[in-house]
């Protein structure tokens, strides 16, 4: 029996569907579970929201700050992988421009087609490095904030813990 590859299935069907048409669709099913739906028919999207969702601990604050909200289960892995991917992305900008300075610093970058070369390379591989920060593999440890690791076959510099408080 042949694997299938669900690499190239994830990667046609998210040039096929739109990010507006799934939420579009969660907020329908929802709307509809919610409002019309009988208890037999609530129970199983009662029983994914549970998976995602475990427990929420708001916690008082100091003055007039917003409560402290804490969230458990699998959605504080996928919250946590998107603020990495979005701390790695801010780190890579941040060393691309330090280069970018320290090349018109040097003078190799002395005309505009040199300049906008290195940005295009720039930009390309920003892109690559999206699709593997895609892959980020997060763990959550209560109390510590979390932790990246990077798959073996990515070609990322070293990664190393990277903890919120």
């Amino acid at each position: 029996m042949e694997e299938e590859d669900f690499d190239e299935k994830i990667k046609k069907l998210k040039a096929e569907v739109s990010p507006e048409a799934v939420e579009l669709i969660i907020n329908s099913v929802s709307y509809y579970i919610r409002e019309h739906a009988d208890a037999e028919t609530k129970q199983p999207f009662i029983n994914i929201v549970r998976q995602f969702i475990q427990k929420v601990v708001i916690g008082k604050t100091l003055g007039h700050q917003p409560a402290s909200l804490e969230v458990h289960g699998r959605i504080a892995s996928i919250l946590a992988a998107m603020e990495a991917a979005t701390i790695l992305e801010k780190q890579f900008e941040a060393l691309k421009q330090h280069d970018c300075l320290e090349r018109l610093r040097a003078g190799e970058l002395n005309t505009e087609d040199k300049q906008k070369k290195l940005l295009d390379a720039y930009a390309e591989e920003l892109s690559v490095k999206r699709l593997e920060w895609s892959n980020l593999q997060v763990s959550v440890v209560a109390g510590a904030g979390f932790e990246v690791f990077c798959p073996a076959s990515s070609a990322l510099p070293p990664c190393w813990p990277l903890k919120r408080r």
